[in-house]
Protein backbone atom coordinates (compact mmCIF):
# COMPACT_ATOMS: atom_id res chain seq x y z
CA UNK A 1 0.00 0.00 0.00
CA UNK A 2 1.19 3.28 -0.88
CA UNK A 3 1.67 6.14 1.58
CA UNK A 4 -0.76 9.20 0.91
CA UNK A 5 1.84 11.07 -0.70
CA UNK A 6 2.51 8.87 -3.28
CA UNK A 7 -0.83 7.37 -3.67
CA UNK A 8 -1.45 11.33 -4.36
CA UNK A 9 1.23 10.62 -7.49
CA UNK A 10 -0.36 7.77 -8.16
CA UNK A 11 -3.60 9.12 -8.66
CA UNK A 12 -2.38 12.38 -11.10
CA UNK A 13 -0.57 9.84 -13.70
CA UNK A 14 -1.59 9.87 -16.84
CA UNK A 15 -3.86 6.74 -17.67
CA UNK A 16 -2.83 3.93 -20.02
CA UNK A 17 0.49 5.92 -20.59
CA UNK A 18 3.90 5.00 -19.57
CA UNK A 19 6.06 6.37 -16.56
CA UNK A 20 9.59 7.04 -15.58
CA UNK A 21 9.85 7.06 -11.93
CA UNK A 22 12.45 9.14 -10.98
CA UNK A 23 15.06 7.95 -8.12
CA UNK A 24 12.48 5.15 -7.61
CA UNK A 25 14.20 3.84 -4.40
CA UNK A 26 11.69 0.63 -3.70
CA UNK A 27 9.82 0.87 -6.90
CA UNK A 28 6.61 0.96 -4.81
CA UNK A 29 4.62 3.55 -7.26
CA UNK A 30 5.63 1.61 -10.20
CA UNK A 31 4.49 -1.29 -8.40
CA UNK A 32 1.51 0.26 -7.52
CA UNK A 33 0.81 1.40 -11.42
CA UNK A 34 1.44 -1.60 -12.94
CA UNK A 35 -0.68 -3.77 -10.93
CA UNK A 36 -3.72 -1.39 -10.72
CA UNK A 37 -3.84 -0.69 -14.70
CA UNK A 38 -3.12 2.32 -14.73
CA UNK A 39 0.12 2.23 -16.76
CA UNK A 40 0.87 0.07 -19.23
CA UNK A 41 4.36 -0.14 -19.42
CA UNK A 42 7.01 1.44 -16.20
CA UNK A 43 10.62 3.03 -16.27
CA UNK A 44 12.66 3.01 -12.86
CA UNK A 45 16.00 5.17 -12.83
CA UNK A 46 18.41 5.84 -9.93
CA UNK A 47 21.56 6.83 -9.67
CA UNK A 48 23.35 4.06 -7.60
CA UNK A 49 22.39 0.74 -8.20
CA UNK A 50 21.57 -0.26 -4.78
CA UNK A 51 18.32 1.11 -4.71
CA UNK A 52 17.77 -0.46 -8.23
CA UNK A 53 18.10 -3.56 -6.63
CA UNK A 54 15.88 -2.91 -3.99
CA UNK A 55 13.22 -1.87 -6.92
CA UNK A 56 13.87 -4.72 -9.02
CA UNK A 57 12.81 -6.59 -5.50
CA UNK A 58 10.00 -4.76 -4.59
CA UNK A 59 8.49 -5.84 -8.32
CA UNK A 60 9.25 -9.28 -8.28
CA UNK A 61 7.28 -9.83 -5.12
CA UNK A 62 4.51 -7.87 -6.43
CA UNK A 63 4.06 -10.27 -9.12
CA UNK A 64 3.88 -8.28 -11.99
CA UNK A 65 7.74 -8.66 -12.65
CA UNK A 66 9.99 -11.87 -13.61
CA UNK A 67 13.23 -10.25 -14.29
CA UNK A 68 14.23 -6.89 -15.32
CA UNK A 69 16.52 -5.02 -17.80
CA UNK A 70 19.23 -2.76 -16.24
CA UNK A 71 20.97 -0.22 -17.94
CA UNK A 72 24.25 1.78 -16.96
CA UNK A 73 24.57 5.41 -18.03
CA UNK A 74 27.58 7.37 -17.77
CA UNK A 75 25.84 11.38 -18.38
CA UNK A 76 24.20 11.52 -21.23
CA UNK A 77 25.56 8.11 -22.77
CA UNK A 78 24.05 4.94 -22.36
CA UNK A 79 27.24 2.87 -22.62
CA UNK A 80 26.94 -1.20 -22.73
CA UNK A 81 24.03 -3.24 -21.00
CA UNK A 82 24.62 -4.67 -17.59
CA UNK A 83 23.53 -7.94 -17.04
CA UNK A 84 20.52 -7.56 -19.40
CA UNK A 85 17.22 -9.58 -19.05
CA UNK A 86 13.71 -9.15 -19.94
CA UNK A 87 10.56 -7.98 -17.63
CA UNK A 88 7.07 -9.61 -18.30
CA UNK A 89 6.08 -8.03 -22.00
CA UNK A 90 8.43 -5.84 -21.65
CA UNK A 91 6.28 -4.13 -18.66
CA UNK A 92 9.19 -2.36 -16.53
CA UNK A 93 13.20 -2.08 -16.88
CA UNK A 94 15.48 0.21 -14.56
CA UNK A 95 18.31 2.12 -15.91
CA UNK A 96 20.90 3.14 -13.66
CA UNK A 97 21.71 6.92 -14.29
CA UNK A 98 21.34 10.75 -13.11
CA UNK A 99 17.72 11.46 -13.24
CA UNK A 100 16.05 10.94 -17.14
CA UNK A 101 19.61 10.12 -18.70
CA UNK A 102 18.98 7.39 -19.98
CA UNK A 103 15.54 7.91 -21.55
CA UNK A 104 15.18 8.71 -24.82
CA UNK A 105 12.62 11.72 -26.62
CA UNK A 106 8.72 9.61 -26.63
CA UNK A 107 9.93 6.92 -24.67
CA UNK A 108 7.11 7.71 -22.11
CA UNK A 109 4.39 10.16 -21.74
CA UNK A 110 4.07 10.92 -17.53
CA UNK A 111 7.44 11.71 -16.01
CA UNK A 112 7.05 11.38 -11.55
CA UNK A 113 10.24 13.12 -9.20
CA UNK A 114 8.78 12.48 -5.82
CA UNK A 115 11.12 13.20 -2.54
CA UNK A 116 13.96 15.23 -3.82
CA UNK A 117 14.60 18.96 -3.13
CA UNK A 118 13.03 21.39 -5.32
CA UNK A 119 16.74 22.29 -6.75
CA UNK A 120 17.34 18.36 -7.52
CA UNK A 121 14.30 18.65 -9.38
CA UNK A 122 15.43 21.33 -11.42
CA UNK A 123 18.54 20.30 -12.46
CA UNK A 124 17.07 16.98 -13.57
CA UNK A 125 14.99 18.63 -15.34
CA UNK A 126 17.10 21.12 -16.85
CA UNK A 127 19.63 18.02 -18.03
CA UNK A 128 16.32 17.05 -19.87
CA UNK A 129 15.74 18.34 -23.50
CA UNK A 130 12.45 16.56 -23.74
CA UNK A 131 10.85 18.18 -20.87
CA UNK A 132 8.05 20.09 -22.78
CA UNK A 133 6.90 16.96 -24.07
CA UNK A 134 5.65 15.38 -21.13
CA UNK A 135 3.45 15.24 -18.02
CA UNK A 136 5.29 16.04 -14.72
CA UNK A 137 4.15 14.90 -11.43
CA UNK A 138 6.91 16.40 -8.81
CA UNK A 139 6.88 16.61 -5.16
CA UNK A 140 9.77 18.26 -3.23
CA UNK A 141 10.43 17.93 -0.04
CA UNK A 142 12.36 21.68 0.11
CA UNK A 143 13.24 24.56 -2.25
CA UNK A 144 9.12 24.47 -3.45
CA UNK A 145 9.07 28.04 -4.09
CA UNK A 146 12.17 27.76 -6.41
CA UNK A 147 10.56 25.35 -8.26
CA UNK A 148 7.16 26.57 -8.73
CA UNK A 149 9.18 30.03 -10.35
CA UNK A 150 11.60 27.85 -12.56
CA UNK A 151 8.41 26.39 -13.45
CA UNK A 152 6.33 29.73 -14.04
CA UNK A 153 9.59 30.76 -16.03
CA UNK A 154 9.66 27.52 -18.30
CA UNK A 155 6.42 28.13 -19.57
CA UNK A 156 4.43 25.12 -18.02
CA UNK A 157 1.13 25.58 -16.08
CA UNK A 158 0.60 22.88 -13.33
CA UNK A 159 -2.37 22.19 -10.59
CA UNK A 160 -1.19 21.46 -6.79
CA UNK A 161 -2.58 19.56 -3.87
CA UNK A 162 -1.64 19.23 -0.16
CA UNK A 163 -1.37 15.69 1.49
CA UNK A 164 -0.98 15.20 5.18
CA UNK A 165 0.90 12.21 6.97
CA UNK A 166 0.89 13.04 10.37
CA UNK A 167 2.30 16.36 11.07
CA UNK A 168 4.18 16.57 7.53
CA UNK A 169 2.98 18.18 4.65
CA UNK A 170 3.45 17.26 1.04
CA UNK A 171 3.11 19.07 -2.10
CA UNK A 172 2.11 17.66 -5.70
CA UNK A 173 2.50 19.56 -8.70
CA UNK A 174 1.15 18.26 -11.99
CA UNK A 175 2.42 20.13 -14.09
CA UNK A 176 2.38 20.94 -18.61
CA UNK A 177 4.25 22.75 -20.76
CA UNK A 178 2.08 25.71 -22.18
CA UNK A 179 4.24 27.88 -23.02
CA UNK A 180 3.04 30.51 -21.20
CA UNK A 181 5.59 32.48 -18.85
CA UNK A 182 4.15 33.34 -15.71
CA UNK A 183 5.24 35.91 -13.18
CA UNK A 184 4.17 34.62 -9.43
CA UNK A 185 2.95 36.68 -6.64
CA UNK A 186 5.21 35.68 -3.30
CA UNK A 187 1.92 34.02 -2.03
CA UNK A 188 2.06 31.77 -5.32
CA UNK A 189 5.39 31.35 -4.87
CA UNK A 190 5.34 29.82 -1.17
CA UNK A 191 1.86 28.34 -1.59
CA UNK A 192 1.23 27.67 -4.67
CA UNK A 193 -1.57 27.37 -6.88
CA UNK A 194 -3.88 25.79 -4.83
CA UNK A 195 -7.69 25.36 -3.90
CA UNK A 196 -8.69 27.45 -1.32
CA UNK A 197 -11.16 25.39 -0.14
CA UNK A 198 -9.29 22.64 0.45
CA UNK A 199 -9.32 21.36 4.03
CA UNK A 200 -5.73 19.84 3.70
CA UNK A 201 -4.57 23.06 2.02
CA UNK A 202 -6.54 25.27 4.54
CA UNK A 203 -4.51 23.37 7.15
CA UNK A 204 -1.22 23.58 5.53
CA UNK A 205 -1.18 27.62 4.78
CA UNK A 206 -2.30 28.04 8.04
CA UNK A 207 0.88 26.04 9.13
CA UNK A 208 3.16 28.72 6.57
CA UNK A 209 1.46 31.33 8.14
CA UNK A 210 2.61 30.69 11.99
CA UNK A 211 6.24 30.13 10.34
CA UNK A 212 6.06 33.22 8.42
CA UNK A 213 4.48 35.05 11.11
CA UNK A 214 7.53 34.05 13.73
CA UNK A 215 10.40 34.83 10.70
CA UNK A 216 8.79 38.58 10.43
CA UNK A 217 9.17 38.45 14.14
CA UNK A 218 12.45 37.19 14.63
CA UNK A 219 13.64 39.93 11.30
CA UNK A 220 12.11 42.80 13.37
CA UNK A 221 13.74 42.15 16.07
CA UNK A 222 16.66 41.69 14.51
CA UNK A 223 16.23 44.97 12.53
CA UNK A 224 16.06 43.32 9.39
CA UNK A 225 14.44 45.17 6.52
CA UNK A 226 12.78 42.20 4.99
CA UNK A 227 10.49 41.56 8.20
CA UNK A 228 7.79 43.58 6.42
CA UNK A 229 7.95 40.85 3.63
CA UNK A 230 7.26 37.88 6.01
CA UNK A 231 4.78 40.05 7.54
CA UNK A 232 2.78 40.93 4.35
CA UNK A 233 2.59 37.81 3.34
CA UNK A 234 1.31 36.12 6.97
CA UNK A 235 -1.25 38.59 6.10
CA UNK A 236 -2.12 37.66 2.72
CA UNK A 237 -2.59 34.24 4.04
CA UNK A 238 -4.76 35.35 6.60
CA UNK A 239 -6.91 36.77 4.23
CA UNK A 240 -7.42 33.60 2.04
CA UNK A 241 -8.44 31.95 5.06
Amino acid sequence: MLTKRLAACAAQVTPAGVVCDVGTDHAYLPAELLQSGRCTRAVATDIHAGPLEAARRTLTEAGVLEQAELFLCDGLEQVQPAGITYGVAHRMDFRRCDGLAALSPGEVDTVVIAGMGGETIVHILENCPWRRQVHLILQPMTKIPDLRLWLAQQGFGWSEQVVQEGEKFYVILSARHTGTVRILSPLEQEIGCVDWQSESVRRYAGWKQQRFQKLAQQLEQAGRAEAADWAALAQAIQEKL
